[in-house]
């Protein structure tokens, strides 16, 4: 059998994995999207439920002052004594923290507050043995931004640091050594880590030793131990970031993150952002092997039988459809730094939300509910309630962003005539202000219809579609040199305005 990477798709990076009975867990990095620390849970580990995430208060993680690519950073999640522990930066803040969670029947139940730890650094893993605790984590070693993989004990009730940090290892030479993660085997601690930058130079190396505080070494032929930096014809690419885990039946798996950059002429732009990537791994001997070593898209499991055993489901990738009959919001749905409040209202077959005069360019939470975008030919429309729908001397609309100085928006106002359709595109400081048309009523839907090289977005309504289109390297990482996130798309209202809608979907476009 085969199955395709990713097995998430669309920015859900730095995945760390946990097995509680039959069911694994997986976490992944939110940055300022709101909630904090995406959780899913899967049986097979090839479908994957999302569930509530784990930052909802501030006292969790405050992402207010969250500028773009800042917020939640690398999670790690672990299980310990009945106990989940999600453990993670928030760099708007930058305090490193774990939060606790106990299962219940009704899912994670996540204490309020958060164990903080001082520790100067990123990327922190936890590591119990004989009733102790350690963090591992990207530690700065100067104030030009050099890292090591550092290591504290800590007091588990209380955070306090016991023993340390101390240093581990600067890594096999890759510049920004980073996302550590300890396990046990055979008496050797073995340290996982990323090394290279999370972009086309990224890597997974390793390295071990006897005694947990080291030293950590690896023989010259190990490392790297799985990349494609050296393979720009991969369809995946910077991957890198992995966690190790064993399933029910004790074979070993790799997570990690990767991308799927698009080919738009002569370069590669990268849209969609980070995604959780799985592989199955041997150890044959001292070394994990993972899958042939080379990360690939579709994984062929013939040499991997065992592990093919708890792939007892196939693989499905079903469209995204909200008809808000649930009392609550389906746990894809994300804001920006903080929660919409009163502004977000769920009825029976219908969601309102409420215009604000903060906007997408500010640090704030503007009146953004949106999706992430899973593929670079995809269909994201909204329909709207044309009775609910209140237009007065705000605006409403369809965005899409990658942060707050690259994003476009079609949105509607009211004028005498009827409505008008407006574009504001923002590109760095580069600002559009366009006049598409006017309607004489609301638009029955709109949206943003995702390719290669370009965005559409369009309003239909009476017969008629006003649009435009852009280029989709405006969304892309390489437009804002920065890799952290990805683009989401949303429904956005300012000012005095409403915007109801009766459904909202998602779906591939087929190429064929």
């Amino acid at each position: 059998m085969n199955y395709e990477n990713p097995i998430l798709r669309g920015m859900y990076p730095d995945p760390s994995v946990v097995r509680v009975g039959d069911t694994y867990y997986l976490a992944t990095s939110t940055f300022e999207y709101y909630p904090g620390i995406a959780l899913s849970k899967s049986t097979d580990l090839l479908n994957w439920e999302k569930i509530p995430s784990v930052t909802i208060t501030s006292t969790q993680a405050d992402l207010s002052q969250a500028k773009s690519n800042e917020g939640i950073f690398a999670v790690c999640l672990r299980y310990h004594a009945e106990h989940f522990y999600a453990i993670t930066t928030n760099f708007a803040e930058f305090k490193t923290f774990f939060i606790k969670g106990t299962l219940t029947k009704t899912g994670i139940q996540w204490e309020e507050n958060r164990t903080e730890i001082a520790v100067r650094g990123i990327d922190p893993d936890l590591y119990f043995e004989d009733g102790r605790c350690y963090v591992q984590f990207t530690g700065y070693v100067d104030d030009k931004g050099n890292k090591a993989i550092q290591q504290v004990e800590i007091s588990v009730e209380t955070g306090a640091i016991l023993q340390g940090p101390e240093i581990l290892t600067f890594g096999s030479g890759g510049r920004d050594v980073e996302a550590p993660h300890i396990l046990k085997k055979d008496g050797w601690y073995y340290l996982l880590m990323a090394e290279g930058g999370t972009g086309v130079g990224h890597m997974i190396t390793m390295f071990r030793s006897r005694n947990l505080w080291g030293p950590y070494d690896a023989p010259a032929n190990v490392n790297p131990l799985f990349t494609n930096r050296d393979r720009a014809e991969k369809p995946l690419q910077n991957i890198g970031h992995g966690d190790l885990f064993q399933d029910i039946l004790g074979n070993w798996w790799l997570t990690c993150l990767g991308t799927r950059p698009a080919t738009v002429g002569f370069t590669q732009i990268t849209n969609i952002g980070r995604e959780t990537l799985l592989y199955p791994v041997k150890w044959s001997g001292d070394w994990p092997q993972i899958y042939t070593g080379v990360p690939e898209q579709t994984v062929d499991m013939t040499d991997f039988p065992e592990h093919a055993k708890i792939l007892t489901v196939a693989q499905t990738l079903t469209p995204f459809v909200d008809d808000f009959m649930e009392k609550n919001l389906q746990p894809e749905w994300i804001t920006l730094r903080g929660s919409l409040q009163e502004k977000l209202q769920v009825t029976p077959s219908s969601l309102s939300l409420t215009g604000s005069t903060t906007t997408l360019s500010d640090t704030g939470t503007p009146s953004f509910l949106g999706v992430r975008q899973t593929e670079h030919e995809e269909d994201f429309r909204v329909i709207l309630d044309r009775e609910q729908t209140q237009i007065r001397a705000g605006k409403l609309g369809v965005a899409c962003l990658i942060n707050n100085d690259h994003y476009a928006t079609l949105l509607i106002e009211k004028v005498t005539e009827g409505y008008r359709l407006v574009r504001f595109q923002k590109v760095a400081d580069l600002e559009v202000h366009e006049v598409l048309g006017t309607l004489a009523d609301t638009p029955e839907s709109m949206g943003i219809t995702h390719h290669t090289a370009k965005k559409r977005f369009w309003a239909y309504g009476d017969g008629q579609e006003f649009g435009f289109d852009t280029a989709a390297l405006h969304f892309s990482n390489e437009a804002i040199a920065a890799l952290n996130t990805g683009d989401f798309q949303g429904m956005y209202v300012l000012g005095d305005a409403v915007m109801s809608v009766k459904e909202v979907r998602r779906t591939k476009i087929s190429c064929s």
